[in-house]
C-alpha cells in the first residue's frame, strides 16, 4: 500500500463537492451553457410570439417586450446561484428522508495498480484505468472522477501534512491524462 487516508466528510464537503460539479466542472459548465441556452431561445419565442400576437406598437414593448428582457436578464445573472441554492434545498431534503446521501467516514488506500474504498456498508475498489479526470481544487480537495456523477473526495484534511498532499498529489497526476487545477 502506498497511501491510507482517513476520510471524515461533512455535510458542507458534500454540498462543496455538489456545487463544484454544477457550476465549475466541466460536466456542470456544459449543462449550464446549455441551460441558458434554452432560456435565450424560450426568451427569443416568446418575444417573437409576443410581437406576433400584439404588433410592433410601442406600447405593447413597454408592457410585453421589454418586461421580457429585464426578466431573462435577471435569470441569466442569478442562474448559478439559483442552481446552487436548489442544490442546497435538495440536499436538505434527502437528508431528512433518512437515508445519507454519502459516507461521512471511509478509509481511502491507494496501491500501485488500484485503489479502494472502504465505509462501513462496503468494500469498492476501482482500477486506475476508470479514472476519468482528477480536480484539484483550491488546494482545499481532490476529487476523483470516475464519471460525471461518482467522484471521490479527499478533504484536506485527511492528509497528515502538506508533504503528504504534495506526494500525494505526484502520485495520482501519474495515474491519470485528465487533471485539472481549480
Amino acid at each position: 500500500m502506498k497511501y491510507r487516508f482517513n476520510v471524515i466528510m461533512t455535510d458542507e464537503d458534500y454540498l462543496e463537492y455538489n456545487k463544484f460539479q454544477l457550476i465549475r466542472s466541466p460536466y456542470g459548465k456544459k449543462q449550464l451553457r446549455n441551460l441558458r441556452i434554452s432560456l435565450t431561445v424560450l426568451f427569443g419565442a416568446s418575444v417573437l410570439l409576443s410581437l406576433i400576437v400584439g404588433g410592433l406598437s410601442a406600447e405593447y414593448l413597454l408592457t410585453a417586450v421589454i418586461p421580457l428582457a429585464i426578466l431573462y436578464i435577471i435569470m441569466q445573472a442569478v442562474c448559478k446561484r439559483f442552481l446552487a441554492w436548489s442544490l442546497k434545498g435538495q440536499l436538505k431534503m434527502m437528508k431528512k428522508s433518512g437515508k445519507p446521501c454519502y459516507s461521512p467516514d471511509s478509509v481511502m488506500e491507494f496501491y500501485e495498480d488500484c485503489f479502494t474504498e472502504i465505509t462501513p456498508d462496503n468494500k469498492t475498489e476501482q482500477r486506475y484505468s476508470a479514472i476519468e479526470r482528477i480536480s484539484f481544487v483550491d488546494g482545499k480537495v481532490i476529487y476523483i472522477h470516475i464519471n460525471n456523477l461518482l467522484a471521490y473526495v479527499l478533504p484536506l484534511n485527511c492528509f497528515e501534512s502538506k508533504e503528504q498532499y504534495e506526494s500525494f498529489s505526484e502520485f495520482v497526476k501519474g495515474k491519470c491524462d485528465k487533471v485539472d487545477i481549480y
